[in-house]
C-alpha cells in the first residue's frame, strides 16, 4: 500500500472502501475527499475540513510530481465547483496552492466567476486563514 494510502486510512476511516481499492488511484480518492469536503462545508464541520484540506495540502507538498499534480487536478481544481461555497473555500486555500491552481481555475471557470474568485482571494482575509501546515 502506497504512502498516501496508509496516511489516508489513518485520517479517513470513513473512506476505507475507496482507499483500499488497489485498482483505484489517489485521483479517485482525492475526488471522494472533495465530496467529503463539500459535505463538511455544508454541515459546518471544521474538524473534517481540517483533515480534508490538511491531507490535500500534504499531497501537494510531497516530493516529485505525482501526488502534487494529483492534488491539483483531482482536488484543488474542483474547489469552486459548488459556487455557493466559494467564500468558505477561500479560507482553506494556502497561498502556494492558489499560485499553482489559479491558472486551472481561470481555464475552468466562466470569466465573471473567475473574476470573483480573484476578488475573494485578494480581498479581506488572506487565503489559507483556516489551514495550517499539515495538521495531520
Amino acid at each position: 500500500m502506497g504512502d498516501w494510502r496508509g496516511r489516508a486510512l489513518t485520517q479517513f476511516p470513513e473512506l476505507r472502501g475507496v482507499i483500499e481499492q488497489e485498482s483505484w488511484s489517489c485521483h479517485v480518492f482525492l475526488s471522494e475527499l472533495w465530496l467529503l469536503a463539500l459535505e463538511a462545508h455544508r454541515e459546518d464541520q471544521p474538524e473534517t475540513l481540517r483533515r480534508v484540506y490538511g491531507f490535500a495540502r500534504w499531497c501537494f507538498d510531497q516530493p516529485g510530481q505525482f501526488l502534487p499534480n494529483a492534488a491539483l487536478i483531482s482536488f484543488y481544481d474542483h474547489v469552486f465547483d459548488d459556487w455557493d461555497l466559494r467564500r468558505e473555500v477561500v479560507g482553506w486555500l494556502p497561498p502556494e496552492v492558489v499560485a499553482r491552481a489559479r491558472a486551472l481555475w481561470e481555464w475552468r471557470l466562466p470569466s465573471e466567476r473567475f473574476a470573483e474568485v480573484d476578488r475573494l482571494l485578494t480581498a479581506g482575509d488572506p487565503p489559507g486563514e483556516n489551514c495550517s501546515e499539515h495538521p495531520l
